[in-house]
C-alpha cells in the first residue's frame, strides 16, 4: 500500500469530517459516512451509559429508601402487635374487673338484705336507748352485757353500711378504669393499624417505582449494547470500505501514470476539458492545510465550464460547502463533479452531451475565491459518491 494511502487511513476521523463535513464527506469517500455512522453511534452510546449512571444512582437511592422503609414497616408492625397485646390485656382486665364488680354487687345486695333486716327490727320494737337497757337489766352486770351488745349492733350496723358504701365505689372505680384501659388500648390499636398500613402503602409505591426503574434501567443496558454492536458493524464497514476505496485508489492512480498526457486533449475517447486555458491553483492530494484535496481548483474567474463528456445531470443545485454545483453521471462508475459556480445552465436529470455549458464559475460555498473545483469520482453506486481520483491522469492544464 502506498504512502497516501496510509496517510489516507490516518486521516479517517480526525481531518476529513472536520474539514469537508458529514454531508460531502459521506458522498465522496462512502466510508466516511460508516465513520460518522459509528462515531455517533458510541457518542449516542456515552451518552446512554451517563443516562444510565444517572438511573441507576436514583434505583439505588430508592434501593435505600425501601430498605429503611422496611425497618419503619416493621417496627410499625411490632407497635401494632404490641397495641393488640394491650388491648387484648386490657379486655381480660376488664372481665377480670368485671367479675369483682358482679362480686360486689353481689355483697352489696347481702349487706342491703341484711340492713334491710335491721332496720325492720329496729322499727318493730323501737330504737333501744340507755334508759331501756338500764331498767331491762336485773343486775348491774346484765346491764354491762346488755350495754355492750347493744354497742355491738350499732357498730356492725355502722359497718355494714361502710362495707356497702366501699362496694359500691370499688365497683364504680373499677368499672371506670378498666373501660379507661380498653378505650386507651383500641386507640393505639387503631393509631398503630393505620400507620402500618400507610407504611405499607408507600413501599408498595415506591417499590413499584423501583421495579419500574430497574425495568428502564434493563432496557437501557440492553439498548446500548446494540448501539455498542451498532457501531461495530459500522467500524467494520468502514475498514472495508476504506481499503476499497485505497485499492481503487491506486489502481486509478497507476492508470493514469502510465496514460499521462502534456496536452490539453483528453486521455479517454470522446471526453472534453471541463475549462481549457486554465491551470490548476491547489492539486488533488494532501494539501499543506492538512487536508486530502479530492478534486483539483481551476483558475475560473467566472467563465464557463463544459460537461466533460456525455451523461445525466444526477445533481444541480446547493451542494454543502460546494455551493452551487453541478454533478454527472457518465455511466459505467465514472461520475464528475463542478463545484463553487455562480450560474447554473443545467437541470437535474438533463441529458448532456461532452462539451456542452453546464455551469458558469464563482466563489459559492466554501470558496477564497472565484474558481473551479474539478473532481471524477470511480465506482460510483449511485450517481453522485463513488472514490475520487485525480484528474490530471486524463487531463493535463
Amino acid at each position: 500500500m502506498n504512502e497516501q494511502s496510509s496517510q489516507l487511513r490516518g486521516w479517517t476521523r480526525r481531518n476529513f469530517l472536520k474539514v469537508l463535513g458529514v454531508t460531502g464527506a459521506s458522498m465522496m469517500f462512502p466510508w466516511l459516512a460508516y465513520a460518522a455512522e459509528s462515531d455517533e453511534l458510541d457518542a449516542k452510546a456515552d451518552e446512554m451509559e451517563g443516562q444510565l449512571s444517572s438511573m441507576q444512582a436514583q434505583a439505588d437511592e430508592m434501593a435505600a429508601r425501601l430498605s429503611s422503609l422496611q425497618e419503619e414497616v416493621n417496627a410499625a408492625f411490632d407497635r401494632y402487635n404490641q397495641a393488640i397485646a394491650a388491648h387484648d390485656a386490657a379486655v381480660a382486665s376488664m372481665e377480670e374487673a368485671q367479675g369483682r364488680i358482679d362480686a360486689a354487687n353481689e355483697r352489696i345486695t347481702q349487706l342491703q338484705s341484711q340492713l334491710s333486716s335491721r332496720a325492720a327490727s329496729i322499727y318493730k320494737t323501737g330504737q333501744v336507748n340507755f334508759i331501756d337497757v338500764l331498767f331491762g337489766s336485773n343486775s348491774f352486770d346484765e346491764f354491762l352485757k346488755n350495754w355492750d351488745a347493744m354497742e355491738r349492733i350499732e357498730q356492725q350496723d355502722e359497718a355494714l353500711i361502710a362495707e356497702t358504701k366501699a362496694a359500691r365505689q370499688e365497683a364504680q372505680d373499677a368499672y371506670a378504669e378498666y373501660q379507661r384501659q380498653e378505650q386507651i388500648a383500641a386507640e393505639e390499636m387503631a393509631a398503630a393499624e393505620a400507620a402500618k398500613e400507610e407504611l405499607e402503602a408507600a413501599q408498595a409505591a415506591l417499590q413499584a417505582e423501583y421495579d419500574a426503574m430497574s425495568e428502564d434501567i434493563a432496557a437501557t443496558q440492553a439498548e446500548i449494547e446494540q448501539v455498542r454492536m451498532d457501531a461495530e458493524e459500522a467500524r467494520k464497514k468502514e475498514e472495508e470500505a476504506r481499503i476499497a476505496a485505497e485499492q481503487a485508489l491506486a489502481q486509478s492512480q497507476n492508470q493514469g501514470s502510465s496514460s499521462s498526457g502534456a496536452s490539453s486533449a483528453p486521455s479517454v475517447s470522446g471526453w472534453c476539458n471541463p475549462a481549457p486555458g486554465t491551470y490548476i491553483t491547489s492539486g488533488f492530494g494532501w494539501r499543506s492545510l492538512g487536508d486530502f484535496h479530492l478534486g483539483v481548483d481551476l483558475s475560473c474567474n467566472y467563465q464557463t465550464v463544459y460537461a466533460m463528456a456525455d451523461g445525466t445531470v444526477s445533481h444541480s443545485g446547493w451542494f454543502s460547502t460546494g455551493g452551487m454545483s453541478v454533478i454527472i453521471n457518465h455511466g459505467g462508475g465514472i461520475v464528475s463533479w463542478y463545484l463553487h459556480g455562480s450560474q447554473l445552465l443545467v437541470s437535474a436529470g438533463q441529458s448532456v452531451s461532452a462539451g456542452q455549458p453546464i455551469m458558469v464559475s464563482g466563489n459559492s460555498g466554501y470558496s477564497t475565491g472565484p474558481h473551479l473545483h474539478f473532481q471524477i469520482n470511480v465506482n460510483s453506486p449511485d450517481g453522485i459518491s463513488g472514490t475520487a481520483v485525480d484528474p490530471t491522469a486524463y487531463f493535463g492544464w
